[in-house]
């Protein structure tokens, strides 16, 4: 009976494979979030940030200086979550077929690992109309009622400025254009908590965030047969130019995660990137673990990230009846 040394050396080819296809893969499942969200690297347990500030418009200067006092934006603490799995490869289906069970193991692990992160950011936008989940300033991020400015802290958490006032960036219209045209008209009303305007732009770096229910609507809002509709919405009957021609939208739904049947967003893209995070203390990536049994490769895909928003005024949600 002859005796064969089975060592690790097949799994050592396994894994270049499962390392090229897993990169790749996670890159092109998440990019297109990179258009709503930002990405911060961080290496503590929370991570804690604050919304805009400033110190309001400036005093005549009358030969004396006046102190300036500064209005806050609210405390925002983002907790990563750890989550991973495994995958087994046998060393008799890597022997028949390598290159194709690396490649499909990659895949999978790739696939879960984005998807986790994708489901995450789609909880985050659906969760915005939820009354039990409060940002920093004790609102949800859909509200008729957000504080515009905090004055100070207490025990971590930023206690309102009743003073400053409240603004809305929840609305109940259905999608169509004049809805959108109605919420960028209410956006640009916003100040930030110093109580200067809010400068965004909702049309030439807008974005349409929709249910998948309501891709086709925005399709015909936004699609390039999108230029002449008729009237202010594609469903009237009179012909004039389409003032939201040529925004951008994005499907923020699948499975039961993300907008419901009616809901939708708009928002300006880069300004919602900068309070919309995605917090890694490790990014999706794959281990390699050591095991006892020859026979079999295991891969785990890993990471530690978590969700949150900082501020309310780059976007305007809407929860039609």
């Amino acid at each position: 009976m002859a005796i064969t040394n089975i060592n690790n050396a097949w799994k050592n080819d396994l894994y270049p494979l499962i390392d090229r296809v897993f990169d790749y893969e996670y890159k092109n499942r998440l990019g297109a979030l990179r258009r709503i969200v930002s990405e911060v690297d961080s290496r503590s347990a929370e991570y804690r940030t604050e919304g805009m500030g400033g110190y309001g418009e400036l005093p005549n200067y009358t030969g004396e200086l006046h102190n300036m006092d500064q209005r806050r934006g609210f405390i925002t603490i983002i907790r990563p979550e750890q989550k991973a799995g495994s995958i087994d490869i046998d060393y008799k289906y890597a022997k028949i077929d390598k290159s194709g069970e690396a490649r499909a193991a990659g895949r999978r692990a790739a696939y879960s690992a984005a998807m986790s992160v994708y489901m995450g950011v789609l909880r985050m936008f659906g969760s915005a109309f939820d009354a039990n989940l409060l940002g920093g300033d004790g609102q949800p991020w859909a509200s008729a009622a957000h504080p515009i400015a905090s004055y100070c802290d207490e025990n971590g958490q930023s206690v309102a400025d009743a003073d400053a006032g409240t603004f809305s960036n929840l609305i109940t219209s259905e999608l169509s254009v004049s809805a959108i045209t109605a919420a960028n008209t209410m956006a640009n009303r916003f100040v930030t908590p110093d109580g200067l305007p809010f400068l965004t732009d909702f049309f030439s770096n807008g974005i349409l965030l929709v249910s998948p229910e309501l891709e086709g609507r925005a399709r015909e809002i936004c699609g390039p047969q999108a230029k002449l509709s008729p009237g202010l919405d594609p469903l009237s009957g009179e012909n004039a130019a389409n003032p939201v021609y040529g925004m951008r939208y994005m499907v923020i739904g699948g499975g039961d995660a993300g907008f419901s049947a009616k809901q939708w967003a708009v928002a300006d893209a880069s300004l919602l990137r900068e309070c919309a995070k995605i917090i890694y203390i490790s990014r999706p990536t794959v281990i390699h673990a050591a095991l006892d049994n020859p026979l079999i490769a295991r891969i785990v895909p890993y990471v530690d990230f978590g969700v949150g928003w900082t501020d309310a005024r780059p976007i305007i949600f809407s929860n039609p009846a």
